[in-house]
């Protein structure tokens, strides 16, 4: 379309409204807003210009049920959803949206179909998730029985999306399954349009800790959405590749990918629900310990502590907590996770609940309020493991390591208010653990294994050997010619590392992690 329109005389493109508005969608989904709100204001004066006078007949190839273009005043106010969309403007985006179903003429389902699925996004970008997933559900389902597959696709991008933010990353993986059988049928070339659904997968994966299934999602993601005029779903699969390279310890590597993402996605004016990657290329500038570039971030975003933000805005304010963290101001970050918190459990929105809370316990630890630190981890592990969620408490890093260390203690000394079940525990400390490694030859002091909340000493690796040969601790005391009570701190030490609460579980998780034969 860039190339017809190039090839036009000078000035046509710029005068006729139909002409503008093929140029402000392309503007749309680039994510380029500047441009795209001066297109829209042009078509609106050419059409103004035009009424009255006869016009060239136009008849859409597709028929016009189908199109997008054979109803200009409809079509304008459908782009201006768009862009309201964009900037996070639920409301804004929910007149236009119904501007544009009131401006529709009989049989233009099209423009019908696709002002309902912008009223559906606008939902879900203030909190509405129960009415933003009816909508999404509904119109997907009718593009779908239409033949509108890349349409159908993207409707099943953003309902995966909705899914998500409820918690149900089951529900999420099958909706993203579902765009995979519209878009890539057996015997059938792939549309591009599956990009997106791998795109989704591989998120999916990667928060429940499935690192190899999430690379493999992203790889043909990234490749597929590449050839789509819509950046969005590009620039995600390209932070979730940074992320699973950061994952695996390596860092340029994911600098590098953060970096592409940045360059191929929607600009900042793009709210962060549809934009993630500025608050994802902060977060990451976090985790490689450069607080100072992600603080100048937050400034430059104009978030404050003592701001009230909105659902579309939440993203940002997430990163702003964890600077908060990182500059020692534990307090102020409490504030605003807070608020977050309120708006988040009074919609239902379970998938930030998990977030926040884990954020608040850390943020509690570092007020020195451990015991409600411990407890607010439990909760929110309570919350996460049974939905799968692993990543967003190891990407929170050494912090999170020590706070659970801490649960298992409390668990193991029947002073946590909610216990957590092992193998959760266990699937997170391995998750934290993913890009350690063995010591090598001759170091010998530590065992440094994905999964331990800090490396067993040579001592405690051979206690741990003893308590796996049965013995008591009288008996280990004997063994290692030390006195009882210090034989006593050593096996406290090795139950704590391992997360378990006795000798059984210790000893069991400990040949998990082939520790020991």
């Amino acid at each position: 379309m860039q190339r017809w329109l190039a090839a036009l005389p000078a000035g046509l493109a710029g005068s006729r409204p139909r002409l503008l508005l093929a140029q402000a969608r392309l503007g749309l989904l680039s994510g380029h807003l500047e441009g795209a709100e001066d297109l829209l204001d042009s078509a609106e004066r050419a059409q103004a210009s035009t009424a009255g006078v006869a016009q060239e007949p136009y008849e859409p190839s597709t028929g016009r049920g189908a199109s997008l273009l054979a109803n200009i005043p409809a079509t304008i106010a459908l782009d201006r959803a768009f862009l309201a969309e964009l900037r996070g403007d639920a409301e804004q985006a929910i007149a236009y949206a119904s501007r544009a179903r009131a401006e529709a003429g009989d049989g233009e389902w099209m423009l019908a179909s696709q002002a309902g699925g912008y009223l559906g996004v606008a939902e879900w970008l203030r909190g509405h998730l129960g009415e933003a997933e009816r909508l999404l559900s509904s119109h997907t389902a009718q593009w779908r029985a239409a033949g509108q597959n890349a349409l159908a696709v993207r409707g099943c991008h953003h309902l995966g999306q909705v899914q998500r933010a409820q918690g149900r990353l089951d529900a999420a993986i099958g909706t993203y399954q579902l765009a995979l059988e519209i878009a890539a049928p057996p015997g059938r070339p792939a549309l591009p349009a599956a990009g997106m659904a791998y795109v989704g997968l591989a998120e999916v994966a990667y928060q429940r800790g499935e690192l190899d299934d999430a690379l493999r999602h992203v790889t043909e993601g990234i490749a597929q959405c590449r050839q789509l005029p819509y950046t969005q779903p590009l620039a995600t699969g390209l932070a979730t590749l940074a992320w699973i390279r950061q994952a695996h310890g390596d860092t340029p590597g994911a600098w590098e990918a953060m970096s592409e993402a940045a360059r191929a996605g929607p600009t900042s004016a793009v709210t962060g629900l549809l934009n993630p990657v500025p608050s994802q290329r902060a977060r990451l500038l976090l985790a490689q310990d450069a607080v100072a570039a992600a603080a100048r971030w937050t400034q430059q975003q104009g978030l404050s502590a003592q701001d009230e933000p909105g659902y579309a805005q939440e993203p940002g304010y997430l990163v702003l907590a964890r600077v908060l963290l990182a500059q020692d101001r534990a307090g102020q970050a409490l504030a605003v996770l807070e608020r977050l918190h309120v708006a988040a459990a009074t919609q239902g929105r379970i998938g930030s609940v998990i977030e926040i809370r884990a954020l608040q316990a850390l943020a509690l630890a570092a007020s020195a309020q451990e015991a409600s630190a411990v407890d607010t981890l439990a909760e929110a592990l309570t919350l996460a493991c049974p939905l799968g969620y692993v990543r967003v408490f190891a990407d929170e890093g050494a912090p999170m390591s020590a706070l659970l260390g801490r649960l298992v203690a409390a668990q193991r000394a029947d002073q946590a208010a909610a216990r957590v079940p092992l193998g959760c525990l266990a699937q997170v400390l391995r998750a934290l653990g993913a890009k350690d490694t063995a010591p090598g030859p001759g170091r010998g002091t530590a065992a440094a294994v994905p999964g331990l909340v800090e490396p067993l000493t040579a001592r405690e690796l051979e206690v741990l050997r003893l308590l796996a040969a049965g013995m008591p601790n009288q008996a280990i005391a004997a063994e290692l010619v030390v006195a009882l009570d210090t034989a006593k701190k050593h096996v406290s030490h090795v139950l704590g590392k391992l997360g378990a609460a006795n000798r059984t579980e210790a000893v069991a998780r400990a040949r998990q992690l082939s520790l020991i034969p």
